[in-house]
């Protein structure tokens, strides 16, 4: 006896060392917690403590729950650690331990002689928690419930009549709540604080019912706490009918935890003989129903992955069939099919496939949202032309300065928040090539995995479906051109299946989509010539890796040798570049390792609504050159600054001699504005990159940084060439936002 005792302390202290410092996300530590919490449950077994026993159990489950995402608190974990730590000094020093661990059984949702329900998720699959012993050694689990005697129930009440007590008075308290919490939930259905305010109360009566057997209550909570998690994770709707039937089990809940408290002091409590069955009977038929809109099952989720075979879950079933109250993981472990923790990583899979269906946000109308975005671009246009007005400039009133700045804070903070409401996931996107990549493979005869990082990250939500095209042509790409045969790759030591990844994040104030392979990468070589053949490229033009890469953009490249169903043809990146360009104000460009793949970057503004812009003067006008492409401003050297014969004028840029580009005289026309052009080195150089070419543009003046909202300049100028629309500035004026890769293409045609 005392040997095992000190080999369970020596077990609780790390343990109470690990979880002060343990986090819910910290899924190793966790881990490690649990082997300490299964090798005391091992020495309690042994040790027969009615009292250690089934804290250490109920400890275990909830790990288990934390590790699974459905807790996050583990305050219970510690308090309970707290208690087997003095219980274990009670023996140590010859003490009767203290037996009040309900309170703290009920924390860690541990309870008996009920089936468990979706939200506690088969938590208890390989724990068989129906162990608990009264004191004279009896099962109190289910199945032994009804065998309890009178004599042992009076026994039982009186040891903890306080506990009864305390029970009756919290439940009541509880039910008064989710009487209020059901109003709420009837006119905001999608509320799924309120439903979580109600289950909890719910699984609070059950649990402790159950250690207390009575067990009438114990299954109404039971029941309508299932009902109550199909709600929450989006397997029945709530209506009218469903508000009503909870109301009606919590009417009769009251009424038998009333009827305990009114014979609490005859030394037998009792529940009543309510019938409580038609009410069972109404939740359970709604449950039947929902059942039909149920995902995959445990067993289908664990064949799938390889870890059971189809014949394993046969038997398993066949087990079932003769012991009901188990659930099929139990059974699985039981028969040393599965280990706990592949059932455990299945169950939590099912979980995320439930989650899918879950949607509790308020639908708006779109158009209603975009008027909302626009009507907080107008505030902030409003503030901006505020703080830059000459009476507010001039002003030395602090207390107004005071109020402009706090007004500056309010509108950024709604301008952040309006335009948080157009993100949504990339998610949708990202799975809908999974279905692409397993077809295209077939097609083209090889075999090829998806694997997928950062679907959770956000983009604007008018930009979810215009950039699903690109990511098909440039999958479809590399599918058919990337990826090698299982023969050719066999040849270079690379394994027999190519893979594609996905790569999803935000970096610098942009969205980034990676779509890269591990193929036999661009041959430079190939493409030089295809480019030269269409006179794409000069013969005796000299190109960066990167400008060859990025021909493959160009109207009509194509290095397929022939055309087949994937590719070939010549259209798909062409479309790449269009949409991601031209459309959505981006840049995409491709790297690639002979013989290791092609990597292909897209890089996108946030939002289509703002632009985080540099402003700039040219003569007296104000125009704004896109963050995003700019690279370096300086104001060049004269030594910097030549002249190439049939080039015009160039600056050197680190090394490289790079095209100038005068603003002044794209956009200036009939004023004489550039008659009086000054030299370079007298005005300021913007570097500025696109489509992997680089020019130097020259500008007047550097105003500043500033994120405006985009105006339309009308169906008029909607094509107007190396305009991408307009922006009210804070002094009032209209500045034009430069596209860039317009602006570059008006200089080469000599305009």
């Amino acid at each position: 006896m005392d040997d095992l005792l000190e080999k369970l302390i020596k077990q609780i202290e790390p343990l109470a060392l690990d979880i002060v410092m343990l986090d819910a996300q910290d899924i190793p530590g966790l881990g490690n917690a649990l082997q300490y919490i299964e090798s005391m449950e091992a020495l309690s077994e042994e040790l027969q403590e009615q009292s250690i026993t089934p804290l250490i159990k109920a400890m275990k489950g909830y790990i288990e729950k934390v590790i699974l995402g459905e807790k996050t608190d583990l305050s219970p974990v510690e308090k309970s650690v707290t208690k087997l730590q003095e219980i274990c000094r009670d023996i140590i020093n010859g003490r009767q331990p203290q037996k009040n661990i309900l309170p703290i059984l009920s924390e860690l949702g541990y309870g008996t002689g009920t089936e468990p329900t979706e939200s506690d998720m088969d938590e208890e699959i390989e724990i068989d928690i129906e162990d608990l012993e009264d004191e004279d050694g009896n099962k109190t689990g289910e199945g032994k419930k009804e065998e309890i005697s009178e004599e042992t129930r009076s026994t039982f009440d009186e040891d903890d009549r306080e506990i009864i007590a305390d029970f009756v008075a919290e439940s009541l308290e509880n039910l008064d709540k989710i009487e209020i919490k059901l109003v709420d939930l009837e006119q905001d259905p999608g509320d799924l604080d309120a439903i979580n305010d109600i289950f909890r109360p719910f699984h609070t009566v059950k649990g402790v019912s159950g250690f207390l057997n009575f067990n009438k209550i114990n299954k109404l909570s039971h029941t309508a706490e299932n009902l109550l998690d199909k709600t929450r994770n989006g397997q029945i709707t709530i209506v009218g009918e469903i508000v009503d039937i909870v109301l009606e089990t919590v009417d009769a809940l009251k009424r038998m935890i009333e009827n305990i408290q009114a014979s609490l002091n005859s030394g037998q409590p009792s529940e009543g003989d309510m019938d409580t069955s038609q009410i069972i009977s109404k939740i359970e038929y709604i449950l039947s129903q929902a059942e039909l809109g149920e995902n995959k099952h445990l067993g289908e989720i664990l064949v799938e992955k390889g870890t059971i075979s189809q014949d394993d879950l046969s038997d398993a079933l066949e087990a079932q069939k003769t012991v009901q109250e188990k659930k099929i993981g139990e059974i699985l472990v039981e028969q040393n099919k599965s280990e706990p923790k592949d059932v455990l990583f299945a169950l939590r899979e099912q979980k995320k496939s439930a989650k899918q269906f879950v949607d509790f946000k308020t639908k708006v109308d779109t158009g209603k949202l975009d008027n909302i975005v626009d009507m907080v671009g107008e505030l902030a246009i409003a503030q901006s032309m505020l703080r830059q007005h000459d009476n507010i400039k001039a002003s030395t009133n602090r207390e107004l300065d005071q109020i402009i700045n706090q007004l500056n804070l309010i509108i950024s903070g709604l301008q952040k928040t309006a335009m948080s409401l157009r993100m949504v996931p990339i998610k949708n996107t990202f799975q809908k090539m999974l279905r692409l990549v397993r077809d295209l493979s077939k097609k083209a005869n090889k075999e090829v995995q998806l694997l997928m990082s950062g679907e959770d990250t956000e983009i604007d939500r008018n930009m979810v479906e215009e950039i699903y095209e690109p990511m098909v042509h440039m999958v479809r790409n590399s599918i058919d051109h990337g990826l090698e045969s299982f023969e050719e790759r066999s040849l270079v030591n690379k394994p027999g299946h190519g893979t594609i990844y996905l790569r999803a994040y935000h970096k610098g104030g942009d969205f980034v989509i990676e779509i890269a392979d591990d193929g036999r990468g661009l041959n430079r070589d190939k493409i030089l010539k295809k480019a030269i053949s269409k006179g794409l490229i000069k013969e005796n033009e000299k190109l960066s890796d990167g400008e060859i890469n990025n021909l493959i953009f160009k109207p009509g490249f194509s290095t397929a040798e022939k055309i087949t169903d994937i590719s070939g043809r010549g259209v798909g990146m062409d479309v790449v570049k269009n949409i991601i360009v031209d459309k959505l104000r981006g840049r995409v460009e491709a790297q690639s390792n002979d013989g290791k793949g092609t990597t292909f970057f897209i890089r996108l503004p946030l939002t289509l609504a703002i632009v985080d812009g540099m402003i700039v003067k040219i003569g007296e006008e104000k125009y704004i050159l896109p963050t995003l492409s700019i690279q370096e401003s300086f104001r060049p050297k004269k030594s910097d600054c030549h002249t190439v014969k049939g080039k015009g004028e160039v600056i050197m840029f680190r090394n490289n001699l790079v095209p100038l580009i005068r603003l002044n005289r794209l956009f200036v026309r009939n004023g004489g504005q550039h008659a009086s052009d000054t030299q370079p080195w007298e005005k300021l150089v913007v570097v500025v990159e696109n489509q992997g070419r680089t020019r130097c543009l020259l500008v007047d003046e550097l105003l500043g940084q500033e994120e405006v909202v985009i105006k339309s300049l009308g169906e008029t100028l909607k094509d107007l060439k190396g305009i991408a629309g307009g922006a009210i500035l804070g002094d009032g004026r209209v500045g034009l936002i430069l596209d860039i890769a317009g602006v570059f293409d008006i200089a080469s045609e000599g305009h």
